[in-house]
């Protein structure tokens, strides 16, 4: 397992990629769009391991709303 140094390398790389990425190209009359989400979710992931090998929790809150009683 790399340790944070390395992965805050990958995570300063990545997010460089991820800000020079376009998600539509167009050329002529023709467009593509690029899904960007693996991306977005590689760069979640390593921000994840950071906190994990670093030694810092992130703190979660789920809030349920219903309009029926549970």
């Amino acid at each position: 397992m790399a340790d944070v140094d390395e992965l805050q390398i990958r995570r300063d790389r990545l997010l460089e990629r991820l800000e020079s990425l376009q998600t539509r190209v167009s050329h002529g009359d023709k467009t593509v769009q690029y899904d960007l989400t693996q991306a977005r979710e590689a760069l979640d992931l390593l921000d994840r391991e950071i906190n994990r090998s670093s030694g810092r929790r992130v703190a979660r809150h789920l809030r349920v709303r219903s309009n029926k009683d549970l």
